[in-house]
């Protein structure tokens, strides 16, 4: 079970007509080249259970989450298993 360390980056976007509002999530590793994906969330609620569904307690899923309404926020020192950012779509 390979663990991974890096950021998670979340992004709002506006959006555009054909792709509405949305949160762009994606794992940046400390190092070493992998592929990662960017994951589109189309709300805030989403986005919680998201990050939920990545390990994070609730708590500081919503915390994160509140403050990725407003502008850019980079989560720090996240260590994640390989297969669970793969099965969660941070990984190709």
């Amino acid at each position: 079970m390979t663990k991974l360390t890096g950021n998670i980056r979340i992004t709002p976007n506006a959006g555009t007509e054909s792709l509405g509002p949305h949160f762009e999530v994606v794992f940046v590793p400390y190092h070493g080249r992998i592929n990662a994906q960017t994951v589109r969330v189309a709300s805030h609620d989403d986005l919680v259970a998201f990050l939920i569904g990545i390990k994070f307690s609730e708590d500081e899923a919503s915390r994160w989450a509140g403050r990725a309404r407003g502008s850019v926020v980079l989560i720090p020192s996240v260590e994640r298993t390989e297969a669970l950012l793969k099965e969660n779509g941070l990984l190709g």
